[in-house]
């Protein structure tokens, strides 16, 4: 017996502004519908942005869909948006609703507290969403599904952890059919098809403004060189893929499994560009790995740098240094790789001299790409716990907690606004150089490269003087 089953990525439009088209379909939401897909439940992926969903064509697909269970995936700032959702479910059809995702995992009784959420997963989603399918299909016992919260006879229950899936590469690829290809557009590729892999999960990394380990913990797990390239194979196969982008939160981890993957796509032959766009660790990183991902075809690299004040970087527990991160730039651009830097402002404990160090700092490193964002304390994170305790967090409206709208926190010696203008400073005083516009001109090496970032550079210059 099947079930129909609706996954949803419900708007990020307040996390990053009105996209067209927005940049990734949902890797999480594509690996679930895989799993239920194989087990033989009707599946169908919506990316209400993707699609440009209203709720009222929503609520058309939930009355014609016939679904037994409607699956969304929530981060902090998109949770009113699914809990709409959820809502316009619950009113207009018979089909159970379950949560999962960042938000679900750090605030799993307040999600559930809702009345139009029946169920929340808890950690990795893909064995737990089958398990509940068939549980719902044949009125099983729902304490027999690890890792879910739910709901019996008006109390709020959970079953035991579910443990983390131990052999990745019994998954299966995640399936691109369900959502399409066209709908999504990376602003910075260089060729139009570019599709997302992940080929690890899990981060030993303990910086306090990351959640990502409410899910994923930080014992690193990866895909053998053998899986990983045989789904690269695959999307240049049946989606004619140009260039890959590895989506893993460091996939550097294992040195070995690095040179491991590069020697499996040479020994094939293929010829693919790839990009990390969601940035490595620089104390996972030197010369002989950054030149090995030069050589199985990448041409850009991302640094989680945060800050250039070494006070600070501790604070975080980013355990690095300034040195290590100025030869991991210094490296990546020998090996002759594009190179992006992450910044924050507004961390826990900083000054403006702290700020100030990271502005100088990011031009001293001269990455081709520089992003500041404002620091956003997530439920969850020990910069919100530390935040929280201090008093400082000004706006607990979720909907504020976008990586674009204004800061929700403030610091003893800084206000909102400070933190703001800073920002502002930071742009201004890193790309408007001779030197960087050239950069930024050079970098324009494809058609499609320089259509989509414009865009980008408009809303760059939007920040710097709004």
């Amino acid at each position: 017996m099947a079930m129909k089953v609706l996954l949803v990525s419900p708007s990020q439009s307040q996390v990053y502004g009105i996209m067209k088209p927005p940049d990734y379909p949902s890797l999480g939401l594509a690996y679930l519908g895989a799993v239920l897909d194989e087990a033989g439940h009707n599946v169908k992926i919506i990316d209400i942005d993707a699609e440009q969903l209203s709720n009222n064509e929503f609520l058309v697909e939930v009355k014609n869909g016939d679904y037994g269970l409607v699956g969304i995936t929530v981060t902090t700032p998109t949770f009113s948006k699914a809990l709409e959702l959820t809502e316009i479910v619950k009113n207009n059809s018979d089909a159970y609703t379950v949560l999962g995702g960042i938000h679900a995992n750090t605030m799993p009784e307040e999600c559930i507290n809702n009345q139009s959420v029946d169920f929340i997963v808890k950690g990795e989603g893909e064995i737990t969403l089958l398990e509940l399918v068939r549980c719902l299909e044949t009125h099983g016992s729902l304490e027999h599904v690890d890792g879910l919260y739910y709901k019996e006879n008006g109390k709020i229950l959970r079953s035991k952890n579910r443990a983390l899936i131990g052999n990745l590469d019994t998954l299966p690829f995640p399936s691109r059919r369900l959502s399409n290809r066209y709908h999504y557009s990376f602003p910075d590729a260089l060729y139009e098809l570019a599709f997302p892999v992940m080929t690890s999960r899990g981060c030993p990394g303990n910086c306090i403004h990351c959640n990502s380990r409410s899910i994923f913990s930080r014992r690193f797990r990866a895909r053998s060189p053998k899986n990983v390239v045989d789904e690269i194979e695959y999307l240049i196969r049946e989606y004619k893929a140009k260039e890959i982008h590895i989506w893993d939160d460091n996939f550097t981890t294992q040195k070995k499994r690095v040179f491991e993957i590069r020697d499996e796509i040479k020994r094939r032959n293929i010829d693919v560009k790839f990009s990390f766009p969601n940035g490595v660790r620089v104390d996972y990183v030197d010369e002989e790995v950054l030149q090995a991902l030069k050589d199985m075809g990448a041409y850009s690299v991302a640094f989680g740098v945060e800050s250039g004040n070494q006070r600070i970087l501790n604070h975080i527990n980013k355990n690095i240094t300034l040195e290590r991160i100025e030869k991991a730039f210094y490296s990546a651009k020998k090996a002759g790789l594009e190179t992006w830097g992450f910044f924050m402002i507004g961390l826990p404990s900083e000054t403006r001299a702290t700020i100030n160090d990271t502005i100088n700092f990011s031009i001293r490193i001269k990455p081709d790409i520089a992003k500041f964002h404002i620091l956003k304390p997530f439920p969850g994170t020990d910069a919100y716990r530390q935040l929280q305790n201090d008093r400082l967090i000004m706006d607990n409206n979720f909907d504020h907690y976008g990586i674009h709208t204004a800061p929700v926190h403030r610091l003893p010696t800084l206000d909102s606004s400070d933190l703001l203008t800073l920002q502002k400073e930071a742009y201004r005083r890193f790309y408007l150089r001779p030197s960087v516009l050239l950069r930024q001109i050079l970098r324009l090496k494809s058609m499609y490269r320089l259509k989509h970032n414009a865009t980008t550079a408009f809303g760059v210059f939007r920040k710097m003087f709004s």
